[in-house]
């Protein structure tokens, strides 16, 4: 049982302000497991404060980039050492499957850390721009006001505070995925941990104090609704880091739109994976069982959960998918042969029955699956649901259900396949599969996707991920990841003078049209 009281603010644990508790209940027992503090707005301004302070007095945005990555790698090193004991509570506090913890959630976020130092140490945050542009004004040679020419330092600096807010899906990777960037930008963080499984996350605050984290750079708190609003709205957030539904990132979006407030938000999805008629069906089945419910019981942004399959060969794939559905165990996520594990609460499930109720009543026929496993007496399992004669206009085709269901569709060509694609409020992933993958690529680049794939559904994580329309705004991975937590700066002279040699001294000349020497 883990039991928590007490936030990690400032460096250190304090007892929270906030009465209320979030019960943990795991989702393969249906028992409580621990519980952590609902936080109160006194406890949103002080985790708020704390990060304040630490951005616009304490050391960590004037470290070098190099001493922030110290930092980032021992970070690394500390949840590494804990590999064995994240993986278990993962597993027992998410449901996700045990062999998914260790080969992913607990890992990912030693990577981002380590990833994000390494790329650190190679950042450059500054550059001088000499410049006279009066040759691309036509006949005109500009005047005093506003000259042609200038010189200047241009710098990348740290946004400031950032609100980040992880989806309990990837709930511990999703920090490192957030929260390293922003650090290594220089930035100071309050994490808001996912209510139903915020325990792992508790560790990477203990993780922060052990390795002697300067006070205020990370802040974790919990909170329901109305506090995570307060928190989005403070006036002492500069930036906010969302992962989660897109009704929620629309509300944010407003919010952060109203206070003139930069956010990355990494929404929902409805993806499509397009089968083109040369794509050889042995091949690729494996594939698209992982592709779509294979991860997580299908709760995955990026889940292919609409297959769109030829329509001479919707039979062949129809039976070759439902006898793949049929064979994948369904159970206890500590077993690592369990393929199915748990949904994250009761009422998601039930969310999830009533997508299925309403694809029958919307004339789609459950090829295999759509219920609940006659085996399993105790916690919120779901069996691997394919829906056939699925057209892309029913509810469950456009709304991201985030279980394991799929609707198979069929197209009528290429082109046909590529517009029931882009025909969605989503355009967070997608994938092709084809004997040519030359071919595959000029398919890729016709769908609106932020992440695609050919023949293949691997996420690069050192390149950028998010998406388009309502699956967000911004992009998390790689080195994108960190420039949205830095904006630029130009300091300029007059360009009749020199810049100090001391400003500049081991500072890059800027390229590009009107640069001079």
């Amino acid at each position: 049982m883990r039991d928590h009281d007490s936030f990690f603010i400032d460096g250190d644990w304090h007892k929270a302000e906030g009465t209320g508790v979030l019960d943990v209940i795991s989702p393969r027992s249906e028992e409580r497991i621990g519980g952590v503090p609902a936080a109160a707005r006194a406890d949103i301004d002080a985790a708020v404060g704390a990060a304040r302070r630490a951005f616009d007095t304490g050391p960590w945005p004037r470290m070098s980039l190099d001493e922030r990555a110290d930092y980032l790698e021992a970070l690394a090193s500390g949840l590494e050492k804990r590999t064995k004991e994240l993986s278990e509570l993962i597993t027992e506090e998410s449901g996700c499957t045990l062999f998914l913890s260790q080969v992913y959630q607990a890992v990912a976020p030693v990577m981002s850390l380590n990833y994000n130092a390494e790329l650190g140490r190679s950042l450059q945050l500054s550059e001088v721009r000499v410049s006279d542009l009066s040759p691309l004004a036509g006949k005109s040679e500009g005047g005093s006001i506003i000259p042609m020419a200038g010189k200047s330092l241009v710098l990348q600096e740290a946004v400031g505070v950032v609100a980040s807010f992880p989806a309990y899906n990837f709930a511990l990777a999703a920090i490192g995925q957030k929260v390293a960037p922003a650090l290594i930008a220089g930035c100071t963080v309050v994490i808001k941990v996912t209510e139903p499984n915020p325990l792992a996350s508790f560790v990477f605050g203990e993780v922060c104090q052990e390795i002697g984290l300067p006070p205020g750079v990370v802040n974790i708190v919990a909170a329901r609704a109305d506090e995570s609003a307060y928190l989005v709205s403070h006036p002492g957030v500069d930036m906010v880091s969302f992962t989660g539904s897109a009704e929620v990132g629309s509300r944010i979006a407003a919010a952060c739109g109203q206070l003139i407030k930069p956010c990355v938000l990494e929404l929902g999805g409805k993806s499509a994976a397009i089968v083109l008629d040369d794509a050889r069906l042995e091949d690729i089945v494996p594939i698209l069982v992982g592709a779509s419910i294979g991860v997580g019981a299908g709760q995955n942004c990026a889940a292919q959960t609409r297959i769109l399959v030829p329509r001479a060969q919707y039979t062949a794939y129809a039976d070759a998918l439902a006898d793949a559905f049929s064979s994948l165990k369904v159970g206890d996520p500590m077993e690592l042969d369990t393929v199915v594990s748990p949904l994250i609460t009761a009422a998601h499930r039930d969310r999830v029955e009533s997508y299925v109720a309403g694809a029958r009543a919307e004339g789609a026929t459950v090829k295999v699956g759509g219920r609940r496993p006659a085996h399993l007496d105790r916690g919120w399992y779901y069996e691997p649901t394919l829906l056939t004669d699925a057209t892309n206009q029913m509810t469950a085709s456009r709304e991201e259900i985030f279980g394991p269901v799929v609707s198979l569709i069929p197209h009528d060509g290429e082109d046909d396949a590529v517009s029931i694609a882009n025909d969605s409020q989503y355009g967070l992933a997608g994938s092709v599969f084809t004997a040519d993958s030359a071919h595959g690529f000029d398919v890729a680049r016709r769908v609106r996707a932020g992440t695609y794939a050919v023949n293949t559904m691997a996420a690069d994580l050192g390149s950028p991920f998010g998406g388009f329309k309502r699956s967000g705004i911004g992009r998390e991975h790689g080195v994108t990841a960190v420039q949205e937590y830095l904006v630029a700066r130009t300091i300029s002279i007059d360009p009749s003078q020199e810049l100090p040699a001391s400003v500049v001294a081991g500072v890059p000349a800027g390229t590009g049209p009107g640069t001079t020497a």
